[in-house]
């Protein structure tokens, strides 16, 4: 997909952007020259598009592409900078309209099957960034719960932990320690994996430091430890 203009910009480290592509289809950008750059791109798209197959409640991704010289209409001089670091391929993320995060005193509310799901995407990536201060979760205009912002993930991370078979450094996370939760095995597809990570530009692959073949080595050695 192709971008075809910036409509609003949203506050945070990554610069969300809502955006129409070419098709006129709203989505929010996440751009490669943000936050934690390309390695988070492909987190994200990792671990969103593999769930979002398993009809698990994810936002879906896709890859937008922001053609070079792309002419900005808004904005400041450091959201400038980062349009132009990020011509290319950047991360789409399906818009979810009207909104908003929870707070972890909502989490009481949510129910039995969204935990275990939310439980097991965090264990399965080592997602230390969902506290209680960022709980990193949408109830939509319908009442619906959304799990979101897989950008920092430690199973992608240069140096990862892949003997943790428990949340014992993620003290901070807002399941663990105390209940006891469902891990779903239905993640374990490798074929859902394989046809992601085959997804992935060359482009992000190339300046996250990844290659395919690392990727699916490294998933299927995590499907082996849970």
């Amino acid at each position: 997909m192709t971008l075809q203009h910036f409509k609003q910009l949203y506050p945070g480290s990554s610069f969300p952007t809502l955006v129409e592509n070419t098709a006129g289809e709203p989505w929010i950008l996440k751009m490669r020259g943000a936050g934690n750059g390309p390695l988070s791109l492909l987190s994200e798209f990792i671990a969103n598009r593999v769930a979002a197959q398993l009809g698990w409640p994810v936002p879906d991704v896709n890859w937008i592409r922001i053609p070079d010289n792309y002419p900005w209409i808004f904005g400041t001089d450091e959201f400038d900078d980062i349009v132009q670091k990020s011509y290319g391929w950047n991360l789409g993320i399906q818009y979810i309209p009207d909104s908003q995060q929870i707070v972890s005193s909502d989490i009481e509310s949510i129910s039995e099957d969204f935990l275990n799901i939310l439980y097991t995407l965090d264990l399965f990536f080592m997602n230390v960034d969902r506290t209680a201060k960022a709980c990193n979760l949408l109830r939509d205009g319908m009442g619906r719960f959304w799990i979101i912002d897989h950008g920092f993930l430690m199973l992608f991370q240069p140096v990862t932990k892949l003997g943790t078979t428990l949340f014992s450094t993620h003290i901070f996370h807002i399941l663990f320690p105390g209940r006891l939760f469902q891990y779903d095995r239905r993640l374990h597809d490798a074929a859902l994996f394989e046809a992601a990570i085959r997804q992935i530009p060359e482009q992000i692959l190339a300046d996250s430091g990844w290659t395919q073949s690392r990727l699916i080595e490294t998933v299927l050695l995590r499907m082996t430890q849970l």
